[in-house]
């Protein structure tokens, strides 16, 4: 079996390399190739120094071939790469920039070959910028054509196998809410990237751009709405027969309101400050860089809430940039200094909240040193006579060490099950109901004055299967053993 990655940046350099030595070490796939763009040769072959074991073969497709369009980028691919031909024996990763998945994962879905992208798996644009108004629909089309050609296809993402938001936040919240056969009642999510873009750096950055249509929902907040997504899902278990709808309203902030955000007087001092483009106009190509909203979940039938909440997006938020040049360092853009907090209730009875927070290494080596390490904490409070708790509060504190992350290591395992062709979790079905908040979070960034309503009628995924928790914490208890004495 040979593994073709088409798109070999700095996520899958510093990433997915360690994922694929593993695969070639225990059979899991037998050779590699890896394709890119001409122009990034230099760069593609710099991150393979050092591997244990190189490429078979790499595959560099001549610039100017992407601008006669997909039908001869894919003829040339064939021809001169060996790729997407019928009964070939491959897997394929996509980590290309994201306006090229969903042509590379039809490509190979059409060869029957498995498939797994890099969020978001897809990006339909008209003339390069982002189409929101069909973003759910160009799911489900791929996600019908996986099924149907029963390949295993899977989104790599940090939020299903998270040891926090997965084992020690979302596992629990499930458990309750089916041993207490009641409802999440309110879920707050907000997220803080901590990335500090210069005016220019809006129109010329491609890594991770703004300039087509889409910001901050399609680059990190991906993970985020996807987990948000799931917490939904989950009352399902109470009410599995009646149709669910949305409702959210909000207000964004863009590139263009950034210099009254954040002073001229302060960009104007960080080194590669260029002012050429101090004073962006406003216009639907530029992604968001922040948007909050307000939600609820209704059932359909009667307009009764069942859950609410808000949900706050934002990058504009303490980072690591400062005045001297930034580093050229691996997919830490601008300063990225991830802080997230999630709370979800359930009604009277239960509450957890779960903050994950990435913060620069004690041992830190001079202003150029980015390593970070992750520490997570969550409290829980539940009314522990009704639940069945060992107590009323507990509150527990995590660490990760620098190069073993959450994120990392939760997209590593997704990695992992699809190369030896398991159950990923993260299969592309399973991610329709988070484009579909996604969808309606973008008409949100693009009308903010305007309520968006979307039917979310989908059934809690077989991922999420119902399980009694391993943590004694949990444990039933009787009156006898819940208090230290009975009453009356």
């Amino acid at each position: 079996m040979q593994l073709i990655i088409i798109g070999f940046g700095p996520v899958a350099g510093y990433k997915y390399s360690r994922c694929i030595q593993t695969a070639l070490k225990d059979g899991s796939i037998t050779s590699y190739k890896v394709v890119d763009l001409e122009s990034q040769r230099e760069a593609v072959l710099a991150r393979l120094e050092g591997v244990p074991r190189p490429p078979d073969d790499m595959v560099f497709i001549p610039d100017e071939k992407l601008e006669c369009g997909w039908p001869a980028t894919k003829e040339w691919l064939k021809i001169h790469g060996g790729l997407f031909r019928e009964g070939e024996n491959a897997k394929y990763v996509i980590t290309t920039e994201p306006r090229f998945h969903e042509d590379y994962i039809n490509a190979g879905l059409d060869t029957g070959s498995d498939v797994l992208v890099a969020k978001p798996a897809v990006l339909p644009s008209d003339n390069g910028i982002l189409d929101a108004s069909i973003y759910r629909e160009r799911m489900e089309l791929i996600a019908h054509k996986a099924q149907a050609c029963k390949a295993n296809s899977g989104v790599i993402c940090l939020g299903r196998h998270h040891e926090i938001y997965e084992d020690h936040f979302r596992k629990p919240l499930q458990a309750m809410v089916d041993r207490l056969r009641s409802p999440i009642t309110s879920i707050h999510l907000k997220t803080a990237s901590g990335v500090w873009n210069l005016p220019d750096e809006f129109y010329s950055r491609e890594d991770h751009p703004y300039k087509y249509g889409y910001g901050m929902l399609l680059h990190g907040a991906y993970h985020y709405v996807d987990i948000f997504s799931q917490l939904l899902l989950m009352n399902r278990i109470v009410y599995p027969e009646e149709n669910f709808q949305i409702k959210m309203k909000g207000f964004k902030a863009g590139p263009e309101d950034q210099n009254i955000r954040i002073p001229l007087s302060a960009s104007r001092l960080v080194n590669g400050y260029n002012g050429s483009k101090d004073h962006l106009v406003a216009h639907e190509h530029y992604g968001e860089t922040d948007i909050i909203v307000a939600y609820s979940l209704c059932l359909k039938s009667s307009g009764r809430v069942l859950t609410f909440g808000t949900v706050s997006l934002e990058q504009t938020t303490p980072g690591l940039r400062s005045w001297q040049e930034f580093p050229e360092v691996p997919y830490n853009i601008n300063g990225r200094l991830h802080c997230t907090d999630i709370d979800a209730r359930i009604g009277p009875f239960f509450g957890i909240a779960a903050n994950v927070t990435k913060s620069p290494i004690g041992a830190r080596i001079g202003e150029n040193d980015l390593r970070g390490q992750n520490m997570g904490s969550v409290v829980t409070r539940s009314n522990a006579r009704l639940t069945g708790t060992q107590g009323f509060f507990r509150s527990q504190n995590f660490e990760r060490p620098y190069s073993n992350s959450y994120s990392y290591s939760a997209e590593a395992e997704i990695f992992k099950l699809w190369l030896q062709g398991a159950n990923t979790g993260s299969d592309f079905n399973s991610h329709v109901p988070t484009c579909a908040i996604l969808e309606a979070l973008l008409k949100v960034a693009r009308q903010p004055h305007e309520t968006q309503v979307i039917d979310y009628d989908y059934a809690l995924p077989s991922y999420l299967p119902n399980e009694e928790l391993e943590d004694p914490w949990y444990s039933h208890m009787d009156d006898a053993t819940s208090f230290s004495y009975k009453t009356g």
